[in-house]
């Protein structure tokens, strides 16, 4: 229950050097699950849809151009001033006249694969299906990078600290 700095910080203090540490989350930033509720034609596009997205504190107006969702689905929302990795930033604005509040992302926008969510779809929106997934959630909780990484430099006269349990 403290950060990776405080950690990283007292495991120092033990005497056990750490190199550094790496947050898993840092590239993914204000996306959160959303419900889509209703999906409308766009009125100048052939291949644009205008969805209504709960996203658990408000309703966005989010269009796409994909083809696999439908009413009820959850999916990852990337909401206004939000980052994906690639330091790619998400903002509010017009697509064919219609006002877009975000983005529904696929496993890749988020950097994913097929490897760690296999029921999805490889092209298309990622359609969450995880029982525990839940309307304004965010998405590291559910991809499990709500994490940290960290580093350990381990000298040959501790060998007592080549483990975990040593650690």
């Amino acid at each position: 229950d403290v950060t990776a700095q405080e950690y990283t910080d007292a495991m120092t203090l033990t005497g056990t050097k750490v190199e550094g540490f790496e947050r898993l989350d840092k590239n993914l930033e204000k996306i959160v699950v959303g419900e889509i509720l209703s999906i409308d034609r766009h009125p100048d596009a052939d291949k644009l849809v205008i969805c209504q997205v709960n996203v658990g504190d408000e309703t966005l107006q989010i269009v796409t151009g994909a083809q696999n969702v439908k009413q009820g689905d959850l999916v990852p929302v990337a909401k206004h001033n939000s980052y994906l990795p690639g330091g790619v930033h998400i903002t509010k604005g017009k697509l064919r006249g219609e006002m877009s509040n975000g983005m529904l992302c696929s496993l890749k926008e988020l950097g994913l694969t097929l490897n760690d969510f296999p029921y999805a779809i490889e092209d298309g929106i990622f359609i969450i299906e995880e029982p525990d997934a839940y309307v304004g959630q965010d998405i590291n909780t559910l991809i499990g990078t709500d994490d940290s990484v960290v580093e350990f430099e381990i000298t040959n006269n501790r060998t007592d600290c080549y483990s975990i349990i040593g650690i």
